[in-house]
């Protein structure tokens, strides 16, 4: 059973559902590639980018691993999801379509769970407070930037989901 979201007509209020649809998988498989090429290329240079912008050598494993993960898991989610839509677009196939919904509904939870997570590790785990060595205006632009981000794919996921009920 699906849930109910609302009517989207046109995406971007010009293309229709199956344009639309397409390019959202193009954006979205660009986004997960583009994130998977940067992981790679932080494992290439990882210790000058450490230095340049946290200003030390040393930075704590864990929490390299932790925010490798998140960026990992989401391009690889991202690029699932939008290759799915992709071939749901092309064949008409409305489970691949509902199976990119659901995808992209978890990948919005969990960015989410780790936007609430990242401040309230300051209270948990001193050490791996990222919150104190970010200035605030550096950490709400961040955090604006996470919303438009986030806002856009529960856009795109409303688009996905109109146009799995139309097949």
């Amino acid at each position: 059973m699906m849930m109910e979201m609302p009517e989207v007509v046109h995406c971007f209020g010009m293309f229709p559902p199956k344009y639309g649809c397409f390019l959202i998988s193009l954006f979205g498989m660009g986004f997960g590639g583009i994130g998977l090429a940067g992981i790679v290329l932080y494992g290439l240079v990882e210790d000058s980018i450490i230095s340049h912008f946290v200003n030390t050598s040393k930075l704590d494993d864990g929490l390299k691993k932790a925010t490798l993960l998140t960026i990992g898991l989401s391009s690889l989610m991202l690029l699932i999801g939008n290759g799915l839509l992709f071939l749901g677009v092309t064949f008409r196939a409305r489970q691949a379509v509902e199976t990119f919904v659901w995808v992209i509904f978890v990948l919005i939870s969990i960015l989410t769970i780790a936007a609430i997570a990242a401040p309230m590790s300051c209270f948990f785990i001193s050490e791996a407070c990222l919150i104190k060595k970010i200035s605030s205006a550096l950490m709400t632009v961040l955090y604006l930037f996470l919303l438009i981000y986030l806002e856009c794919w529960v856009y795109f996921m409303v688009v996905g989901y109109n146009f799995a009920q139309s097949l």
